[in-house]
């Protein structure tokens, strides 16, 4: 897999290397340099002003079918959003553990979204705002089991594993194996998925749920701000 981190700094930072040891750097976009990329990491760097969603921008005009991952050195609500609305499918702290890159890549590559946990749940909030559970849910959950059932509504709610760990009494890793076998039988690959389904505003199965959230949670957080 390719991966390409744009960014000014003259050394990559170490857990980018960790997790992608043959990753390339470059300091602009430029079409020949991405070309076969599907994976592209953009550096947002304050000194650079919103120089990353031109980045961003430029980037999906030359690859349309790139992912884009937005690395910021000062992550906030209102900077994820607007990379959400340029396309971006991943924002997290640019400084982040190689293991948290590495997963990332993982939901991303699949066709999931990666957000921070205070965005998701704010993202959530605002689908969900003053809708009560629809009465299909209890049959879109009926093949899994009671635990699972519990783990799913939980992480519906934007909650972390460690939330839900503590919530329900159980550990973190056996969280994340009930979460596991909640996506494969629900057919959804994130927790935005997972909550848009759960909420009837989403089928489950193959599609771009991203292009649900820019229409539904987005103009609600215009309608909000």
């Amino acid at each position: 897999m390719k991966h390409i981190f744009i960014t000014t700094l003259k050394q990559s930072v170490e857990s980018w290397l960790k997790a992608f040891p043959q990753l390339t750097t470059i300091s602009d976009v430029v079409s020949a340099d991405i070309a076969g990329a599907s994976i592209i990491w953009v550096h947002a760097q304050i000194e650079q002003g919103h120089q990353w969603r031109k980045h961003v921008q430029q980037i999906l005009t030359f690859l349309p079918s790139a992912k884009v991952i937005v690395l910021s050195n000062n992550p906030e609500q209102a900077e994820a959003m607007q990379a959400l609305e340029v396309g971006a499918v991943g924002y997290l702290h640019a400084y982040a553990h190689q293991h948290v890159l590495q997963e990332v890549y993982s939901v991303v590559s699949q066709g999931g979204v990666w957000l921070g946990r205070d965005v998701l749940k704010h993202l959530i909030t605002l689908t969900t705002r003053g809708n009560p559970q629809p009465d299909s849910t209890e049959e879109i959950l009926e093949g899994l089991t009671k635990r699972e059932r519990e783990v799913a509504l939980e992480a519906a709610k934007g909650n972390s594993n460690k939330e839900i760990a503590r919530s329900l009494s159980i550990s973190e890793r056996t969280v994340k194996a009930h979460l596991t076998s909640v996506f494969d039988t629900l057919k959804v690959r994130d927790r935005l998925h997972l909550a848009l389904v759960l909420q009837g505003k989403s089928s489950q199965g193959h599609f771009s749920h991203e292009d649900n959230l820019k229409k539904d949670s987005l103009n609600k957080l215009h309608l909000n701000s």
